[in-house]
């Protein structure tokens, strides 16, 4: 690597690292994350099913029983108790509390029209939460009718109450069969299927495969959200040098190819350094003395070495790839709004692969998932998902790695030969045919 290369990547480095804006994101993104995290766990516990619910009972059989049910249990779901006594420590749910009031309310076939008038008016003031209409069909069809102010709100409360029902129904109509609906309770039971690798011997992080697939999520996005970012940064440094016509001077002295190749390697080491403090302080909110000065009672589960290599492998390579498909579509133009048709091909396809992570993720050996991870443009978010949910084939992520890598040469090869002409064009918006007589041209 010659001088004048390392002198472009130190400059671009130090001038993306030196500024106030770099080490605010550092430490904001980060807080911005917890604070969500944070935010996330105080409204699942503030999830509570809260209200009064009116029920007209035209079965004249299950309100009672619907009442007993809710009064028996508490703020408890009994298929969630059974599944703490049954289920293994990994597996436990906590349960989400209520504060239900249920109301009897009177009305015949002939009076329901005038009673459901007067419920609707009741919900639209907000004197109670909602009410149920249980049919005369109810306990053959199991069909209720809700009724609330939005169909779309209070799920919690609404799928609450089916549970509720559903268990008092089955008892009706356990005895209509003569059958005592206390074999129901002694008998019901609900499996929590516990996963386990197919293997003699499991890894450690099968064991905490939740927090392992929530990493596996976040890394997918950091590199989907770094590659725009970073992207942005080339495309942006090569337009503001070339409208300032700061680059007249600088290509003076250093050859197009070097000051693109140094815009890019000193722009992607920027985001390994702050992917590189984000990982420190990771570690260090792992350690023992800080989880207990935390209070928390465990550390934070390790990340598979595969998953962490994984990440940097394609993460760079995904960087790169981009980064000379925005420089060489930054080069030619004045502006971005002249670049955006162009630049629209390369985004689409990463957002086509952005969209298809719950494919790898659910079907990480999918024909759809293991064509996208050769795909250059879509293989570094697609082979990375794969690999740390389910490892493909060695074969298979080396063929992609390689595919990826001659991407790269070639696309940062194509890039050099549009960026030594485009980035001394001013004025006129070249046409595709003229950037293609570009990439022909002899050096």
């Amino acid at each position: 690597m010659n001088k004048k290369l390392l002198a472009v990547i130190r400059r671009e480095y130090l001038q993306q690292v030196r500024t106030k804006g770099f080490w605010i994101a550092t430490a904001l993104i980060p807080t911005i994350g917890l604070g969500i995290i944070f935010i996330q766990v105080l409204l699942a516990r503030s999830m509570v099913a809260k209200g009064r619910i009116g029920v007209v009972d035209m079965t004249a059989r299950l309100y009672e029983p619907l009442v007993a049910e809710y009064q028996k249990e508490g703020d408890r779901d009994p298929d969630e108790e059974k599944e703490k006594t049954v289920a293994p420590e990994s597996a436990k749910k906590p349960t989400l509390p209520t504060k239900m009031e249920f109301f009897k309310v009177d009305a015949t076939p002939e009076t329901l029209a005038e009673v459901r008038k007067k419920l609707n008016l009741d919900v639209q003031k907000e004197r109670i939460k909602a009410y149920l209409v249980l049919e005369a069909k109810t306990l053959e069809n199991g069909v209720a009718e809700w009724r609330a102010e939005s169909v779309k709100a209070d799920m919690v409360m609404r799928e609450k109450v089916a549970g509720l029902l559903s268990r008092a129904a089955t008892k009706e109509r356990l005895k209509d069969r003569g059958v005592d609906p206390e074999i129901y309770e002694k008998a019901r039971l609900r499996i929590t299927v516990d996963p386990h690798e197919a293997k003699e011997i499991e890894t450690e992080t099968s064991k905490d495969a939740g927090f392992n697939l929530a990493v596996s999520g976040v890394f997918f996005f950091l590199i989907y959200i770094s590659i725009f970012i970073y992207g942005a940064y080339i495309m942006r440094g090569v337009m503001e040098e070339k409208n300032n016509r700061i680059v007249e001077v600088l290509v003076s002295s250093v050859r197009p190819i070097d000051l693109m190749l140094g815009k890019i390697i000193g722009i992607g080491f920027v985001g390994l350094t702050q992917y590189a403090i984000w990982g420190a302080l990771a570690v260090l909110a792992s350690l023992p003395g800080v989880v207990a000065m935390l209070g928390m009672a465990e550390g934070m589960p390790p990340i598979p070495a595969l998953t962490i290599v994984a990440f940097i492998v394609f993460f760079l390579l995904g960087y790169f790839l981009y980064a000379a498909i925005y420089a060489a579509l930054a080069a030619p133009f004045n502006n971005e709004q002249e670049a955006q048709q162009l630049l629209m091909i390369p985004t689409m396809l990463l957002v086509l692969a952005s969209t298809t992570w719950f494919f790898a993720f659910n079907q990480p050996n999918g024909p759809m998932a293991v064509v996208l991870s050769f795909f250059p443009l879509t293989s570094p978010l697609l082979m990375f998902m794969r690999i740390s949910v389910q490892p493909p084939p060695a074969w298979q992520i080396a063929l992609s790695v390689a595919m990826l890598a001659a991407s790269v040469w070639g696309m940062a090869w194509l890039a050099g030969r549009i960026y030594r002409v485009g980035i001394l064009m001013y004025g006129k918006k070249p046409t595709i045919p003229e950037i293609f007589r570009w990439v022909r041209q002899a050096d």
